[in-house]
């Protein structure tokens, strides 16, 4: 498999194969590995036509908000199987940069591999939503809402063996400071996985430079 996956695309192949079968796994999950993989095609009848290495599905009657039954699970590791698509039994060990305005989460094991970006959805608060994979910014003068921006971070953490979290600022200004108390108060397994929490001036450090600093801490 050439293709490169982000930590969500990784995840998410991950719990495709997990034994026993998994519950709870969205379609919109499993619509973004594909899209990593291949081509994805929505038809007028709203099934999914999905290409991969030359291998073609069609999953019938699918929703972003769909759950994959255990069914669908099979049909989707069969598939991939035949397209050669490999994987990984674990997460490993991560890294969280983190700060007002974003969350990136990086597999520190997984050379070239893209991390999964969580940004806060509603800058007032008013919604308990968060936007993945976005490219719009908070305003400045807002506070986000915390609840559901921390929440979708511990979401994307979940499988993790280790968890190194770098971050700017101290205090109620450390936005790495209030997620790590927030996880040690509604994540508490979560929380007993985190290796450290490392000021950083993450604004001057390039994506190379901060998984070079957590392999060698990792590596300590």
């Amino acid at each position: 498999m050439g293709q490169k996956l982000n930590a969500n695309s990784q995840r998410t192949l991950n719990t495709i194969h997990q034994h026993p079968l998994t519950h709870g796994l969205e379609w919109r999950d499993i619509k973004g590995l594909f899209e990593s993989l291949g081509d994805v095609t929505h038809e007028h009848n709203g099934n999914l036509m999905v290409t991969v290495s030359g291998n073609s599905h069609v999953f019938q009657s699918i929703t972003d908000t769909d759950i994959a039954t255990e069914d669908q699970i099979m049909q989707i590791r069969y598939f991939l199987s035949e397209a050669g698509v490999q994987h990984q039994d674990h997460v490993g060990h991560l890294l969280l940069v983190i700060d007002h305005k974003e969350a990136q989460i990086f597999q520190t094991e997984m050379k070239g591999a893209e991390p999964i970006e969580v940004k806060p959805y509603d800058p007032d608060g008013s919604k308990a939503h968060v936007h993945s994979h976005s490219h719009e910014e908070s305003g400045h003068d807002r506070q986000p809402n915390y609840e559901g921006y921390f929440s979708a971070i511990a979401e994307k953490l979940k499988g993790a063996e280790k968890i190194l979290i770098f971050g700017s600022g101290t205090g109620s200004s450390s936005a790495m400071d209030l997620f790590a108390a927030w996880l040690g108060k509604h994540h508490k397994p979560l929380a007993e996985l985190i290796l450290d929490t490392v000021k950083v001036d993450q604004d001057h450090l390039t994506e190379a430079q901060l998984l070079a600093k957590a392999r060698e801490i990792y590596s300590k």
